[in-house]
């Protein structure tokens, strides 16, 4: 059975003893930015926390950009102040999450087992803001979403991926989708896993912008 690896980056030592406290049943393990690479190229599936608040522009860059490459790895980014512009930006750079670093720990633990469900985390207002600006074919960061510039690669979808895509662009998480469409998560999950396959998208932000760019 794989095991999902948890680590921690940051160099505030408050922060990172609270969350260590908090998601002590995932063994932890805090690294700096420059071992990123190193570190979880050696576990199958991993998710780092990102303390993005006591890291400077440059070790958050490294870390974007290794996600970028690494699309399975899952980032949730941490900051102490949480704004509507910082989130949006988060997310198109490819974070699977983005919250508040002092969230109660329960709602950090919901925060995890959210995004290894497939959804984003997000207050359901950025996401909203998000989507809307991304299919409003507002500028966005340079993900690699161009796979079918000749080829409409949505054409290959089932009637019912097309209904799941549906809803997904309105910022609906995995659940509500399966509520939309009388289907279970299951089915919603193996539906997005085949979406993404067929249209080379790696996630549900860059699947929203290959929908923006096709409907341009």
């Amino acid at each position: 059975m794989d095991i999902m690896k948890l680590f921690f980056v940051g160099n505030r030592p408050k922060v990172l003893e609270r969350w260590f406290k908090l998601l002590a049943d995932w063994q932890p393990e805090i690294i700096d930015s420059y071992e990123i690479s190193s570190k979880l190229l050696e576990v199958q599936h991993s998710i780092v926390l990102l303390h993005l608040s006591s890291v400077d522009e440059k070790d958050a860059q490294l870390i974007f950009r290794f996600k970028k490459d690494n699309p399975k790895v899952i980032l949730i980014v941490c900051t102490d102040v949480p704004n509507e512009d910082e989130g949006i930006k988060v997310l198109q750079s490819g974070a699977n999450g983005y919250t508040n670093t002092y969230v109660t720990g329960s709602l950090l633990t919901e925060v995890v087992k959210t995004v290894l469900r497939g959804d984003i985390w997000a207050g359901p207002e950025l996401l909203q803001k998000l989507l809307k600006r991304l299919l409003g074919k507002m500028p966005v960061t340079d993900r690699k979403v161009d796979t079918a510039e000749s080829v409409d690669c949505f054409e290959g979808l089932s009637s019912r991926e097309h209904d799941v895509l549906s809803v997904l662009t309105t910022g609906a998480s995995n659940k509500e989708i399966a509520r939309k469409l009388d289907i279970t998560e299951r089915t919603v999950k193996a539906h997005l896993s085949s979406i993404f396959q067929k249209t080379g998208a790696t996630d549900r932000v860059s699947l929203v912008l290959m929908v923006g760019k096709r409907q341009a």
